[in-house]
């Protein structure tokens, strides 16, 4: 058994993960493992939020750079 430190908003954020019976070993090692990933979680993560926005403004410009470059 190891000891680590972690912060409390890291803390708050694997309790909000951890399942009824389950460590937080448990928690980590589900996590690095990916055993429960499924993607179908993700879509729409970003809607409406100012990340989309600006992932949307950052193509724009890079396509019309591409073009400029031909």
């Amino acid at each position: 058994m190891k000891t680590i430190t972690i912060r409390d908003d890291t803390y708050e954020k694997l309790l909000k993960l951890k399942r009824d019976g389950e460590s937080f070993s448990d928690v980590i090692e589900r996590l690095i493992e990916h055993k429960d990933f499924n993607i179908d979680r993700y879509f729409g993560i970003l809607k409406n939020s100012e990340a989309l926005e600006k992932i949307l403004e950052y193509s724009k410009d890079f396509r019309k750079s591409a073009r400029l470059r031909l």
